[in-house]
């Protein structure tokens, strides 16, 4: 039996779903104002700073899953 770690599973978590920090003064930003999802497979978010107001937008790809059929 070996050892597994749970770091990759903890960093995939934060690079999905944590908050951004502003570019500008590096107030943690909690919301996007916005989101959309792209046809090549992105979702890209839009983000204001309420500290300084800069707008800035980040990008996730997500993964191709293929849903299983169900039988008829």
């Amino acid at each position: 039996m070996s050892l597994q770690s749970q770091a990759p599973l903890a960093f995939e978590f934060r690079t999905y779903l944590s908050a951004p920090s502003c570019p500008r003064c590096g107030n943690h930003v909690m919301a996007a104002e916005a989101s959309e999802f792209l046809p090549d497979g992105h979702i890209r978010h839009s983000w204001a700073c309420e500290s300084c107001g800069e707008e800035f937008q980040t990008s996730v790809e997500i993964a191709d899953v293929t849903t299983p059929s169900l039988p008829a």
